[in-house]
């Protein structure tokens, strides 16, 4: 190469996404929700969870990521470019959908989603994944009957908040109570004309270590992010309306959940072997 052309060659490497250095891979990130080691479903029943040992029977689950990346050993990330199939993923957000219609679950659809798919940079010494559990801020307020998939669901939509749920997880305690964790925006201010400002985002940014391709998926594990709950608190009286937790800080119940995602007043978030959200 003409020494005059070096620099502009090295400059023209320099802006380019790292994907395009090098080859590029098919790369699929499973999920999975389980209650401690068992599949959820919805057409069984689990004895035994929380501080109440209630027994539980899922109604609804479903949760947004986004921004999906894998991390290197020397800490490099490389963003996992999503399969655009105008369905499940469009541009950098996923739908994950746990529920079948079946069983306790008769309000959803026999349609479920666990991966997420797409192209990444081709390394062999990938540790960890990262993503958020949300929508992009840009995109958590506008109107849900006005978008595409996978943003067009009126459930994982707050008509009384103008923002999406990221995560939607209900549960029948005890076969009667409506037991309910909802992860989205709180204290939101304006309309989607003029603009919304929210004093909590609740962006949930989760990052993973000891992750194996091909072999580790994402757990979300039910009991765990139950296994501090009295799913009969209420019955005591008191301000709290509602059972479970919609993202309030206001709400005694949400510490723990949001804690669990690495929000709220806890630390970062961490995962165990124990916790809501691990690696398998």
């Amino acid at each position: 190469m003409p020494s005059f052309l070096r620099p502009l060659s090295l400059l023209l490497a320099l802006a380019l996404p790292a994907g395009l250095l090098g080859c590029e891979r098919r790369f699929t990130l499973e999920f999975v929700a389980q209650v401690g080691g068992e599949p959820l479903r919805c057409d069984t029943t689990y004895a035994g969870i929380g501080a109440s040992g209630s027994t539980l029977q899922l109604l609804d689950f479903k949760a947004y990521v986004r921004d999906v990346h894998l991390v290197r050993a020397n800490g490099q990330r490389h963003r996992l470019v999503l399969d655009q199939d105008k369905r499940w993923q469009r541009e950098t957000v996923a739908l994950l959908d746990f529920e079948d219609g079946t069983g306790g679950c008769n309000t959803g659809s026999p349609d479920v989603r666990t991966e997420v798919s797409g192209r990444v940079f081709d390394a062999d010494d990938y540790t960890g994944v990262e993503f958020t559990l949300g929508v992009p801020p840009e995109r958590n307020h506008l109107n849900v009957d006005w978008q595409e998939p996978p943003l067009d669901i009126p459930s994982m939509w707050w008509s009384w908040k103008d923002g999406y749920k990221f995560v939607r997880l209900d549960v029948r305690a005890d076969g009667n109570r409506t037991y309910v964790f909802h992860l989205g925006s709180d204290g939101c201010e304006g309309t989607t004309d003029v603009g919304i400002t929210c004093a909590s985002d609740n962006q949930a940014h989760i990052s993973l270590q000891g992750f194996r391709p091909g072999e580790s998926r994402v757990v979300f594990d039910v009991a765990a992010l139950f296994s501090h709950t009295d799913f009969h608190a209420n019955d005591h009286g008191g301000p709290d309306l509602v059972d479970g937790c919609m993202s309030s800080p206001d709400d005694p119940e949400c510490s723990a959940f949001l804690q669990q995602v690495g929000l709220g007043e806890g630390a970062p978030f961490r995962s165990a072997p124990d916790a809501f959200i691990r690696l398998e």
